[in-house]
C-alpha cells in the first residue's frame, strides 16, 4: 500500500465517499425543493381561503395551518364524523372529490351570511339541511375558483384544479359507493373565523389523478377561464329584470278594422279568458297559465300549473291562436228631448218652409176690454151698461119659479178696475 492510499484511508476520502456526498447533496436539494413547493402550495391555499372569506362581510377567515397527506378510501371514510357538511365535487372526466367542513366552520359561515358576524357560542349538533347547502355552495365554488387561479403554475395543479361544486350529502354512508377505490389527497386547513370567534377544520379531499388523463396546464387554464366567464355571465343575467305579461286573450282583426277603431269601441273577448290567463315573456312565449283574481284589494294572477305547463288539472288550456275579434262600435247617447230653439229647423226639414215655427210676441197677461165697433158707433153710454147675468142651472127666463125673483148685482167697469188696481188714480 502506498503512502497516498494510506493518506486517503486516513482522511476518509475516496470514490465511495465522494459518491455518497453527491447523493446526499442531491437528496438535500430535492428535499428543499419539495419543501419549497409544499410551502408555495400551502400559501396558495391560504390565499384562496382568505380571498373567499373576504368576499363575505363579517367572516374574516384566516388559515392557521395547512397539511397534506395521502390516504386510502377506507381512511377517508373513517375520518368523516356525523354532523359535518359534505360537498360533492365534480372534476374533469369522472373524477369526484369532497369538501368537508366541520359543524363549527359551517355555523360560522352561515352566521356571517345571515347576520353579518360570527358568534362565539358553539352550534348545536344537527344534520345539514338544504338551506345550509344553498348558503355554503357559493362559498365552496369561490374557494375552488381561487384554488384554480393560485395553483395554476404549481406542480400540484393537476391534483386540485378543475373541480366545481356538485351537490351535498346529509348522510356520509353512501360515500363508499360513490367514490372510487384508490388513493386520495387529504388537504387539511385549520381555519379561524370572525377574528378567532370560531375555529375548525376545512378539508379538501381529491383523488390521485390517473396518469395519461391529466390535461395540460394551458387546457386547464382555458377551462377555468371559460367556467369563470360562464359564472360571471350567469350572475349578470340572473340579476337582470325580466318582464312578464299577463294576457287575458288575443284577438285578430284586419288592418281596415284597426284603422276604424275609435275611443269607446269594445273588443269582446270570450268568457273563458278569465279562466285561462297566460303569462308570456317579452317575446310572447307562453310560460305558464293561471286565473285572474284579487289579493289585498289589487288584481292578482294565481298560477294553476307549473311553469312550462300550459294546461291545468281542471282542463283549462291556453289558446295557441288568436280568435277573430268581435267589435262593438261606440254610439254616443241621444238627447231625451229637442230644445225649443230647434223646433223650427226640425219642422222645416220635415214639412217644408211654410210649416216652420216662428216665435211670436208674448201675449199680454192683462188685455184692455174692448167693445164691438157697432156698439161704440151708436153712441151708447158704456158707463151705465149692466152685464147680463147667466141663467142659473141652464134654465130659461120663463122657467123661473113663481115667487122667486132674481136681482142682478150692481156692476160697473170702474168698480172692476178699482178692485183690480186699488192704488191707481183716475
Amino acid at each position: 500500500m502506498t503512502e497516498q492510499s494510506e493518506a486517503e484511508i486516513r482522511s476518509g476520502s475516496g470514490p465511495d465517499s465522494a459518491r455518497d456526498s453527491t447523493l446526499q447533496t442531491m437528496a438535500r436539494r430535492h428535499r428543499i425543493r419539495a419543501e419549497q413547493e409544499q410551502a408555495a402550495f400551502g400559501a396558495a391555499l391560504r390565499v384562496a381561503f382568505g380571498r373567499m372569506a373576504a368576499d363575505c362581510p363579517g367572516l374574516d377567515g384566516v388559515v392557521q395551518n395547512v397539511t397534506s397527506r395521502r390516504a386510502a378510501l377506507a381512511e377517508v371514510l373513517d375520518m368523516i364524523e356525523p354532523g359535518v357538511f359534505l360537498a360533492i365535487l365534480e372534476g374533469r372526466g369522472e373524477a369526484m372529490g369532497l369538501v368537508v367542513a366541520c359543524p363549527t366552520v359551517m355555523a360560522g359561515m352561515i352566521e356571517a351570511q345571515t347576520t353579518g358576524r360570527v358568534d362565539t357560542f358553539l352550534p348545536p349538533k344537527r344534520k345539514p339541511t338544504r338551506t345550509d347547502a344553498s348558503l355554503m355552495a357559493p362559498m365552496i365554488d369561490a374557494f375552488l375558483r381561487r384554488v384554480d387561479q393560485r395553483c395554476a403554475e404549481l406542480p400540484q395543479s393537476d391534483i386540485v384544479t378543475g373541480y366545481v361544486y356538485g351537490s351535498y350529502l346529509d348522510d356520509p354512508r353512501p360515500l363508499g359507493l360513490m367514490l372510487d377505490d384508490g388513493q386520495f389527497h387529504i388537504i387539511h386547513l385549520r381555519v379561524s373565523l370572525g377574528f378567532g370567534a370560531k375555529e375548525g377544520d376545512w378539508y379538501l379531499i381529491v383523488p390521485e389523478p390517473v396518469p395519461g388523463k391529466a390535461a395540460a396546464n394551458d387546457i386547464d387554464q382555458a377551462e377555468a377561464e371559460a367556467r369563470d366567464w360562464q359564472e360571471r355571465l350567469q350572475v349578470a343575467v340572473g340579476g337582470s329584470e325580466v318582464i312578464v305579461k299577463a294576457t287575458l286573450g288575443r284577438v285578430q282583426i284586419t288592418l281596415t278594422e284597426a284603422l276604424r277603431l275609435r275611443p269607446g269601441d269594445v273588443l269582446r273577448l270570450p268568457e273563458s279568458s278569465l279562466e285561462t290567463l297566460v303569462l308570456e315573456s317579452i317575446t310572447h312565449e307562453p310560460l305558464a297559465i293561471g286565473r285572474l283574481g284579487q289579493a289585498r284589494g289589487q288584481r292578482a294572477v294565481r298560477l294553476t300549473a307549473d311553469p312550462g305547463v300550459l294546461n291545468d288539472s281542471m282542463g283549462a288550456s291556453a289558446q295557441q291562436l288568436a280568435l277573430p275579434a268581435q267589435i262593438i262600435p261606440f254610439s254616443a247617447p241621444q238627447a231625451a228631448f229637442v230644445p225649443d230653439a230647434d223646433i223650427g229647423s226640425v219642422m222645416q226639414k220635415r214639412f217644408g218652409e211654410e210649416h216652420s215655427a216662428q216665435p211670436g210676441p208674448m201675449p199680454d197677461p192683462f188685455p184692455e176690454p174692448s167693445m164691438p165697433e157697432s156698439t161704440a158707433s151708436d153712441g151708447i153710454d158704456t158707463d151705465n151698461i149692466e152685464p147680463e147675468m147667466p141663467q142659473a142651472f141652464g134654465a130659461e127666463s120663463d122657467d123661473v119659479p113663481e115667487g122667486f125673483e132674481m136681482q142682478p148685482a150692481p156692476f160697473s167697469f170702474e168698480q172692476a178696475l178699482d178692485e183690480e188696481d186699488p192704488d191707481s188714480e183716475e
